[in-house]
């Protein structure tokens, strides 16, 4: 089973028997076997014909439209797994004191795994600025048992995330070197990879927590707003130093994405990976998705671990016993 990308301008998706047929003008590109179909995201001007549509709602297959700058537009999925009583219990739990021990358990393992990565590269650059900013996050992090609700947890969480991305931009070459993490729109190389690697893996996410019957927009770590799927932003936290900080560390540091992979966007006023690049980047994001790890319940893939945690999740909820989540500490 994958999950395809479809990036090429102008590409239109049909459905022939038991394939979908991916084509441009009056080209077949390839075909992909509906029973090898995880999900689709359509990067860019991609259509999808009527029968197509219709098809994917029944075989249950998630679609996802993002734009070539990595900003999201949208979904199209089936509701048949829908469940309203887990879906009830997010609601009502909100504020509750299960839902901020799982915020402090999701924070205090987001920034062992951030420290973690930090360590990984310091190795080799033996950086003394990256030492401090490991020890000073090491300081903050014992006063994190003190956060009487999640606002002070966010607040601990935010000024770790801020020495943490300083101690980061150390780490890459000096064409990649940043300060801190911007966004909307990105404004170097390194904060595009981080921004677009975001945006894949929070709806590889919200793909999993859908498949449990939750709703994604009701979280317990981030606030409430509109437009903003909480709860996938809540169970990407400690994935984020895990699956895109390491792989975009890797990508430069092992040059397979250069300064020539991006352009920038006068339009937007920031820095976005060229079509090239984007290829590249979302190759090596598959192959990080697919790759086995045993930080969750054995020897599974990534995506795989992404489901085991929504699964937690969901029984954690329901249980109302933050004993039942488990966060991914990695080594």
């Amino acid at each position: 089973m994958s999950y395809v990308y479809i990036t090429e301008d102008g590409a239109r998706i049909q459905k022939k028997g038991g394939k979908f047929l991916v084509g441009r003008n009056l080209e077949i590109l390839f075909e992909i076997p509906e029973e090898s179909l995880d999900g689709l995201v359509l990067i860019g001007s991609v259509q999808v014909s009527s029968q197509a549509m219709i098809s994917l709602l029944q075989l249950g297959i998630p679609v996802t439209w993002i734009s070539g700058t990595g900003k999201f537009f949208g979904r199209l999925e089936s509701t048949s797994h829908v469940q309203v009583f887990k879906q009830q219990k997010q609601v009502v739990l909100q504020d509750s004191p299960l839902f901020l021990e799982l915020s402090r358990k999701i924070v205090l393992a987001k920034i062992h795994n951030q420290i973690t990565i930090l360590r990984q590269y310091n190795r080799r650059a033996k950086s003394a600025v990256v030492s401090n900013d490991i020890e000073f996050i090491c300081r903050i992090r014992k006063d994190i048992h003190k956060a009487a609700n999640k606002e002070e947890l966010m607040g601990y969480e935010g000024i770790i995330a801020r020495i943490y991305f300083h101690a980061l931009g150390q780490l890459v070459p000096e064409e990649f070197a940043f300060s801190k993490r911007t966004r909307q729109p990105p404004l170097d190389p390194f904060n595009t990879m981080l921004s677009f690697g975001y945006t894949l893996l929070m709806y590889d996410i919200y793909t999993a927590i859908s498949n449990q019957g939750l709703h994604p927009y009701f979280g317990f770590l981030h606030a409430l707003k509109n437009h903003h799927p909480a709860l996938a932003s809540d169970l990407m936290e400690e994935w984020r130093p895990v699956i895109v900080d390491s792989m975009a560390l890797s990508l430069i540091h092992h040059h397979e994405i250069t300064a020539e992979h991006f352009q920038r966007s006068e339009e937007q006023e920031g820095i976005f990976l060229t079509r090239e690049g984007r290829s590249l980047f979302i190759k090596a994001y598959e192959k990080k998705l697919h790759t086995s790890n045993q930080y969750v319940d054995g020897k599974q893939s990534f995506r795989k671990s992404l489901e085991t945690q929504a699964q937690r999740f969901g029984r954690a909820l329901m249980e109302e016993d933050a004993e039942l989540y488990y966060p991914v500490y990695i080594r």
